[in-house]
């Protein structure tokens, strides 16, 4: 048996170049031959440190789903109890929000595979559950008359253009794209002051 450290690193180097993979092809190009390939490692050992197909493809959606479950967590701790939804729509609007390309694919890969790989489309569905979820606390501490279904729909609504503009970002748009999607995002904000004064009014 390779000791552990080999074995995690190991692990970690096929599950990299599978995710390169799925950038590349799609969740359904992920072979054992191109996983070979981009490794250098033969077929027998990549099955012995990472499993047959199905595993490798489980362990690349894990992966990256970890690896936005933390970016959502920092998230979440840096938004500031006061304005809190304006900090997150200027953080997901900056010049430097968008995810990482190769990642932006395997999201869209998974989400174009769902019906054929139904346990990892329901992983990421979660995640853009719990991420819209930010949103949405975010927005109920600034707005706190509003109702919850308001908060829920310009939440989404924010969420939604992120998730656009986002997954444009590897044809590189005009930066103006970006600058409209902020607009749209603090004009839905900017729904909810006016509905909380309207609440508010005698």
């Amino acid at each position: 048996m390779p000791r552990p450290s080999v074995q995690s690193a190991r692990l970690n180097e096929i599950v990299e170049a599978a995710a390169k993979c799925v950038a590349q092809y799609g969740l359904e190009g992920v072979t054992l031959d191109r996983i070979a390939e981009e490794t250098g490692l033969k077929r027998p050992l990549i099955r012995h440190h990472a499993g047959n197909r199905e595993e490798i493809i489980n362990a690349v959606v894990t992966h990256v789903l970890s690896g936005f479950g933390e970016l959502t967590t920092m998230f979440a701790n840096a938004l500031p109890a006061k304005r809190g939804s304006y900090a997150a729509v200027d953080h997901l609007f900056d010049d430097h929000g968008h995810s990482d390309p190769a990642e932006m694919m395997v999201f869209q890969s998974i989400v174009a595979a769902a019906d054929r790989f139904p346990a990892e489309a329901e992983a990421l569905l979660k995640w853009v559950g719990d991420f819209t979820a930010v949103v949405v606390e975010a927005i109920k501490r600034d707005f706190p008359e509003v109702e919850s279904e308001a908060a829920e729909t310009v939440a989404h609504g924010i969420v939604a253009l992120y998730f656009n503009v986002d997954s444009l970002a590897p044809l590189k748009p005009p930066h103006a794209w970006r600058r409209y999607a902020k607009n749209a995002a603090l004009l839905l904000l900017r729904s909810l002051e006016d509905n909380a004064g309207t609440q508010r009014a005698p």
